[in-house]
């Protein structure tokens, strides 16, 4: 049964204690108190009233003082004082009402209103105090969101490269980047890394809509660039398979805008594709703005079938990249203003950066400026890089071959590569030396590296440039790293050696570099030949 309400009845003659009591106790439990001390002392004990009835006219202490210290408890502000007295005046009445009392009754009283005004606010404490419990579950609610959301930024914001510089090893380019979540996840998101000794992907994208649903999305996003993007240097190949994979299950009906572009380090070629994007700006190191404003397929996770494509440009000496999302040019000011794309265009031309970090910081300034104190309605993403090579005066020579898993396809191999490098005036002796390494890591591939007795492609690419050979290996056998084995001892006789090892350590003494990494389902070996002893490594 549910609990019955407690009503304090305060006055100090007894007679009218006893008349409201009697006339409230079959509905209610009673108290009482003779003055004000005894009032205040029943309304801090561990079983409060749930309404106070109280007199005016008391000794020592009126009712008015009771009802002050009343309210200006924190504890006991809440319970509702109707006054009962004798006193009619409508002063008395508006003073009563003033110093907090929630009704004013005059003696002598009507029972069937005594009755239906201590009802009406029995009822409305009662709500009030169910109002106070939903309201102080929904604050621990969303404190342990805000906790929660507040994790889901930082492994957010972990996902995100945040260390710089990012390449401490390389001086061929630098790059800075800040993504600031207009809520406490978003869903922009930035990326880059090095799928190889030469190329670099760099890639922005704004997932439609905010909050977790949005960072959910971006993560898979992210992740599904990153992943391909470790052994495919197309960029539409790239997102072609990025709207593949997200299409095939997106419910949600959400999509995403991506820019991504991946830079030859070494020639600063770059080859791009724009999903939906912003277009980005490339600033000349004599101060020129390029747009890349080419659209090659509309947004990620859109349609199903898109076949995406790609446009190329080079970057010069201290050229730099600019990459962004809607956040800046859709940034508004406290009347409704948008920061608009002319205003980033101004900056590129007018401001004075000499570091990818610099752009980066004077872009989202001169947003932050522009908005003026306006609560910063999306999220902004920004990326700089500065190119910083010298490209070569003439372009790398390529040769690539498609083979199948077959050891007579060797010896064509062979052929092909010596009839290449002898047109580019590579010398017999090295020639000689990376035909060794091709019979060696071919015919391991070949032999023991797919475990069923289908038919498989072996893509095969030789790059010269600049007295140096790039060769890249990509098979889809079994995971195989050949270069992790320890070196054989040639000092011992054969008889007390193990068996095999040999080959590749001779390929690996051969080749300057020599390195192996998983990619999708594919192995990937890259083998650098200096063929002028005098030059470094790149």
């Amino acid at each position: 049964m549910e609990e019955r309400a407690k009503i304090l009845i305060v006055d100090d003659e007894r007679f009218n204690i006893n008349v409201l009591s009697e006339l409230l106790k079959p509905d209610y439990k009673i108290m009482a108190a003779i003055n004000g001390q005894q009032a205040l002392k029943a309304a801090h004990s561990a079983s409060p009233p749930d309404l106070i009835l109280l007199d005016i006219m008391m000794p020592e202490m009126d009712g008015y003082e009771v009802c002050r210290q009343l309210k200006a408890d924190a504890a006991t502000r809440d319970i509702p004082v109707i006054f009962v007295t004798a006193m009619g005046q409508e002063s008395d009445e508006e003073k009563g009402l003033e110093v907090g009392a929630v009704d004013y009754l005059r003696k002598p009283i009507s029972p069937p209103i005594v009755e239906a005004r201590v009802r009406t606010h029995v009822a409305l404490r009662k709500s009030m105090l169910q109002l106070q419990q939903a309201f102080a579950l929904i604050e621990k609610q969303k404190e342990r969101m805000e906790e929660e959301l507040n994790v889901g930024r930082d492994i957010q914001m972990s996902m995100l490269p945040l260390d710089f510089p990012a390449f401490p090893d390389h001086d061929e380019f630098f790059i800075h980047a800040t993504m600031q979540a207009a809520r406490e996840v978003g869903g922009d998101f930035y990326d880059f890394g090095l799928p190889d000794k030469d190329h670099l992907y760099v890639c922005v994208g704004d997932v439609s809509g905010k909050g977790v649903p949005a960072a959910l999305f971006m993560a898979i996003t992210k992740a599904l660039i990153k992943s391909r993007a470790s052994n495919d240097l197309s960029t539409a190949s790239i997102l072609t398979h990025v709207n593949e994979e997200i299409e095939a299950n997106n419910e949600a009906c959400m999509f995403v805008t991506v820019f991504l572009g991946i830079i030859n380090i070494r020639t600063g070629e770059m080859v791009y594709t724009s999903a939906g994007h912003n277009p980005p700006y490339i600033r000349r190191h004599d101060g020129s703005l390029q747009r890349l404003d080419q659209m090659h397929g509309p947004v990620i996770g859109a349609a199903e079938g898109i076949a995406y494509r790609e446009d190329r440009t080079t970057l010069g000496k201290n050229d730099f990249l600019l990459l962004y999302t809607d956040g800046v040019t859709e940034a508004m000011d406290p009347d409704y203003q948008l920061f608009e794309e002319h205003r980033l265009v101004r900056l590129l031309e007018t401001a004075h950066f000499d570091t990818p970090k610099n752009l980066v910081e004077e872009t989202v300034a001169s947003v932050k400026a522009f908005e003026n104190g306006a609560e910063q309605a999306d999220d902004i993403t920004v990326l700089a890089l500065q190119f910083c090579n010298q490209p070569p005066a003439v372009e790398a020579v390529v040769h690539k071959m498609a083979i199948k898993n077959r050891l007579s396809e060797i010896d064509r191999v062979n052929s092909e590569f010596e009839v290449f490098v002898g047109q580019q005036g590579i010398p017999q002796s090295a020639t000689r030396q990376l035909k060794l390494v091709f019979d060696e890591l071919l015919n391991n591939t070949i032999s023991y590296g797919y475990k069923d007795d289908e038919e498989h492609e072996i893509d095969i690419r030789v790059e010269v440039l600049d007295q140096r050979l790039l060769v890249t290996i990509v098979d889809d056998g079994v995971p195989f790293n050949p270069f992790t084995r320890e070196a054989p001892d040639i000092s011992l006789d054969i008889d007390e050696r193990e068996i095999g090892g040999l080959g590749i350590h001779l390929c690996q003494q051969i080749m300057d570099e020599a390195s192996y990494k998983r990619g999708i389902d594919k192995n990937q070996i890259t083998l650098i030949k200096y063929l002028d002893k005098q030059r470094l490594p790149i």
